[in-house]
């Protein structure tokens, strides 16, 4: 495990981590305003992206809510339940074992099929399995709430075809 943390510790994947755990802070912030529309988001190093119809001023002023508090030590917020994550821990899972279910069926139909229930059954229990263990990996590896010395230096919006709106929420590292 310490040649992992040796990775996640260098600057841009650090960077990338804790711009997820700001995006995700500022998602929690949001929904505790009332904002309660379909938003979604996606971190790199330079910040991150807000999909969904937000006011930008409001966005702006959760965004700094949320840097102050995991900067306070809210690092709860830094976890957020619908994350990619969960949902790719949950897809690897489900998928791992639904395929152990299927092990050895190669080319025999009467085989597999027999065995489909079992494939069911188990990528089941690897869904069910893998459910505390997305926020535990977002807790440990895809996010990081030590935020100290990050500020969020704008919101810019963007209208994108059909209505869809994005934000771009900058950040960077004070000097």
């Amino acid at each position: 495990m310490p040649v992992i943390q040796d990775l996640l510790n260098q600057d841009i994947p650090n960077r990338v981590r804790s711009n997820h755990a700001l995006e995700h802070a500022t998602l929690h912030v949001l929904q505790e305003k009332g904002i309660t529309g379909r938003l979604g988001g996606i971190s790199d190093a330079g910040g991150f992206w807000i999909y969904g119809d937000v006011p930008t001023e409001i966005l702006l002023l959760a965004a700094r809510e949320a840097l102050k508090r995991l900067a306070d030590g809210e690092g709860a917020l830094a976890v957020h339940p619908n994350c990619g994550t969960n949902l790719a821990v949950g897809a690897l899972a489900a998928g791992g074992l639904a395929w152990m279910g299927m092990w050895g069926t190669k080319g025999k139909t009467g085989r597999r099929l027999a065995r489909l229930p079992i494939a069911v059954l188990m990528g089941i229990i690897g869904y069910q399995m893998a459910k505390p263990l997305g926020p535990r990996i977002q807790e440990q590896i895809t996010t990081n709430a030590n935020v100290s010395g990050m500020e969020v230096v704008q919101v810019l919006r963007h209208d994108v075809i059909s209505g869809v709106i994005i934000h771009r929420v900058s950040t960077r590292m004070a000097r």
